[in-house]
């Protein structure tokens, strides 16, 4: 197997274990006798940031290596998707605190599903679902609020990041919060963007077996 889809793997692999290490090191969690809170952090910030380095690495020596595979162009959308979404449901877990509400997160994971769907019909009628630039903006909006959320709640702890209601019963936003808005808006905003550019799929009549399909990147 090539370097670039070992790193891809590498991506993939990675999520299961942020999700261990960010759940099992909360008060009481399966780690905790391993690991802190911070420690948990800490080693998530650790992974997550190899995940998004092996994501950078991986395009980039599959290019220069000439090792650009059908296999990589199918794993790679969904590895990225994998990783960042299980990094978002963790947040929502409250393991932490309560950094985001787990809305948010759904809306991240049905905008993933639509462009799916979207790439499948594309299969079934042999048009190519072309990247968009909408797809590149969500992927680095996303990776930047789990580094950033991440790095945050190590410097300033976990409630500089939780979101919570006063006595009064007024929410007052922390950052993880606020941060997910954004992400939230651009994700959906992604998921519109693929819908419209691609609406012709839904109703064009799906092609003759063995017409060829462009042999491209796939969107993020």
């Amino acid at each position: 197997m090539s370097l670039p889809n070992l790193l891809t793997l590498f991506r993939l692999f990675s999520a299961p274990v942020f999700l261990a290490l960010f759940i099992g090191s909360e008060p009481g969690g399966v780690l905790s006798h391993m690991l802190d809170p911070r420690g948990g952090l800490l080693a998530c910030l650790v992974v997550a940031s190899l995940s998004e380095l092996s994501d950078i690495l991986d395009g980039i020596l599959a290019r220069r290596l000439n090792q650009v595979s059908n296999f990589g162009k199918l794993l790679d959308p969904y590895a990225d998707s994998t990783f960042r979404l299980t990094c978002f449901f963790a947040f929502a877990s409250q393991a932490h605190g309560k950094w985001i509400p787990l809305w948010m997160v759904m809306t991240l994971f049905y905008r993933d599903l639509l462009v799916t769907v979207i790439r499948t019909f594309g299969v079934e009628r042999q048009v190519y679902v072309h990247a968009r630039a909408s797809g590149k903006i969500k992927a680095i909006a996303q990776g930047s609020v789990v580094f950033i959320t991440l790095a945050m709640a190590l410097i300033y702890g976990e409630e500089a990041v939780a979101y919570r209601r006063t006595a009064q019963g007024a929410m007052v936003t922390g950052l993880a919060h606020t941060l997910m808005w954004v992400v939230t808006l651009v994700t959906a905003w992604s998921g519109l963007d693929y819908f419209w550019a691609n609406r012709h799929l839904f109703s064009t009549q799906p092609q003759p077996a063995g017409a060829s399909v462009p042999q491209e990147s796939p969107p993020n």
